[in-house]
């Protein structure tokens, strides 16, 4: 990350649920470069947003780890009210159009069109920790990022 002037607005990018479910569940690829993108924004160094979707995306990503074990369900729901309460995506949701359009013109469901339109429209990158979702859309599309590159992480994986 480079440092910011004083006074200067941090550089907004989108977040997709993905990279904020690696802020609770630790047996994921690529956690501390999440937790890293994380902190960054906490230390005001980055804004992030994500649509509205991120919330029920992360809601059934804890939801699902409690289901196969990966977490006990009241851990889910006490991870749930951390990643909420940290207060660090602000939520701004894109034109249906354009969600509509990136979905079939990348052949991708209008979930992760949602976060992809909301990235364009605001001419910002997107950084996701959806491998498949990276691999299907990135090629192609630059302002797409996979967490794994996020710089500023010590990593040791």
């Amino acid at each position: 990350m480079s440092p910011r002037t004083p006074g200067s607005t941090p550089p907004l990018v989108v977040v997709d649920a993905s990279v904020s479910l690696k802020w609770a569940l630790d047996d994921e690829d690529a956690v501390a470069q999440a937790v890293a993108l994380r902190d960054d924004a906490l230390a005001g160094r980055l804004q992030l947003t994500a649509p509205s979707l991120w919330l029920y995306e992360v809601t059934n990503g804890l939801v699902v780890a409690a289901r196969m074990n990966r977490l006990a369900g009241e851990l889910g729901a006490q991870l749930l009210r951390h990643i909420l309460g940290l207060r660090v995506v602000r939520l701004a949701d894109p034109d249906p159009d354009a969600v509509y359009a990136a979905s079939l013109r990348h052949r991708i469901a209008a979930y992760d069109a949602a976060y992809l339109a909301l990235a364009e429209t605001l001419g910002v990158p997107l950084w996701t920790g959806d491998r498949r979702f990276y691999e299907a859309v990135g090629p192609a599309v630059p302002l797409v990022r996979w967490v794994g590159d996020y710089p500023g992480a010590d990593v040791r994986d």
